[in-house]
């Protein structure tokens, strides 16, 4: 992905409603003070709010479009206009204490990171500044340095803009943010890109203007990674946008990342857990634990987007949303597993991924939940034995 493709609205699949709402909105001169673009994890928000504010910017906007070559397009697409502020979740930076480390002290990294994907969500970002062991946040003097610098004149443009990536990470601290929410100074704009409403402050909430942004469609996900990615084996790429649920990050990360057959997995698993041979199952568990703790997240991904797949096929018998592999999977399934167990295996799985997403130690986890899932699976006496389909 080129820098040109990430601050552009023609280059993120899909929301022709969004496009055509924030393009009105700079057209007719009526830019909401401060709004939230709010939607799911790897939803289109931040490269949304990154092309909006690029048209904002832009000097000789053509055809709902930012230009992409004059001089505010060429600052923007490398994330370096003076006029255009980012804040996001950050840790310490080495050597300064962490009430005095701003977004400012990683911006090099956020510009690279979203130049790559900004799709990412806050486990990559994570990840990409080293904070597996650390919660980032948006702490008090970050907050007092977007006061501070939305108080000043601009430099180029007639806008200043301010993007705030996951305002969930503010905190009470969000207050500080309040009178300059509410009342900015002429031509300023705070986007806020969100995922989790609830964990804003409702008195944040309410002096914005909410977008809701839709996830990925499969069929533009497809389309998207494609390409990007031409080479791409299209079953793999299948499968990992149907258990991404629409989100893209999640679907590019699976499809470019791993090569494994989670249907196969998934049912080997399960005749595994059912049959309670702790051999086998130490074998299958060592298996996938070489795999990687990502790959073992896919995984555990995968299995809850299946056990959505196969309730909506236990419901209607209904099986063209199922994959040929998947199809065998489910139908075999049926022999021992029902709605009732369904929910339990999915409530199961969910705990799981908690588990590995805290760093708990992956094969001890897999254990427990493979016996917690034999358990269900043995639960009446009179289903056939899953291991003898």
């Amino acid at each position: 992905m080129t820098l040109l493709q990430t601050m552009q609205f023609l280059s993120i699949p899909g929301q022709a409603k969004e496009k055509k709402q924030l393009v009105t909105q700079v057209d007719q001169d009526r830019i909401p003070h401060a709004q939230i673009l709010l939607g799911r994890p790897g939803s289109p928000k931040l490269a949304l709010a990154l092309a909006y504010a690029c048209y904002i910017l832009c000097l000789d906007k053509k055809n709902g479009d930012s230009c992409g070559v004059c001089k505010s397009c060429l600052k923007s697409m490398q994330f370096k206009h003076p006029d255009l502020h980012f804040a996001f979740p950050v840790i310490s930076k080495e050597g300064k204490k962490r009430e005095e480390t701003t977004s400012q002290d990683f911006l090099d990294k956020w510009r690279s990171a979203i130049t790559d994907n900004p799709y990412m969500d806050i486990q990559s970002w994570s990840q990409y500044i080293g904070a597996e062991k650390s919660q980032p946040n948006i702490n008090t003097r970050e907050c007092n340095d977007m006061i501070k610098q939305l108080g000043m004149r601009s430099f180029e443009s007639p806008y200043k803009l301010q993007i705030i990536w996951l305002p969930e990470y503010l905190g009470k601290e969000g207050n500080r943010l309040l009178k300059m929410i509410e009342e900015p100074t002429d031509n300023t704009f705070i986007i806020l890109i969100a995922e989790n409403q609830e964990r804003i402050l409702n008195t944040v909430i309410s002096r914005c203007q909410i977008t809701k942004v839709s996830p990925v469609s499969d069929d533009h996900a497809i389309d998207y990674i494609t390409a990007r990615h031409p080479n791409i084996d299209s079953d793999i790429l299948a499968q990992a946008v149907q258990m991404s649920d629409g989100d893209l990050h999640k679907a590019m990360s699976i499809s470019l990342g791993s090569s494994v057959d989670y249907s196969d997995l998934l049912l080997s698993w399960m005749r595994l857990s059912y049959k309670r041979d702790f051999s086998e199952l130490n074998d299958w568990i060592t298996l996938l634990n070489s795999k990687g703790r990502e790959d073992i997240k896919h995984f555990i991904e995968y299995a809850m987007s299946f056990m959505r797949e196969y309730a909506f096929f236990l419901q209607t018998n209904d099986v063209s949303r199922l994959s040929v592999s998947q199809q065998s999977t489910a139908q075999n399934m049926t022999k021992i597993m029902d709605m009732i167990k369904v929910e339990s295996v999915a409530k199961l799985l969910q705990e799981s991924l908690r588990d590995i997403m805290r760093n708990i130690n992956p094969r001890i986890c897999l254990m427990a939940k493979s016996i917690e899932l034999g358990d269900i699976l043995r639960s009446k006496d009179q289903v056939k034995s899953l291991y003898n389909v």
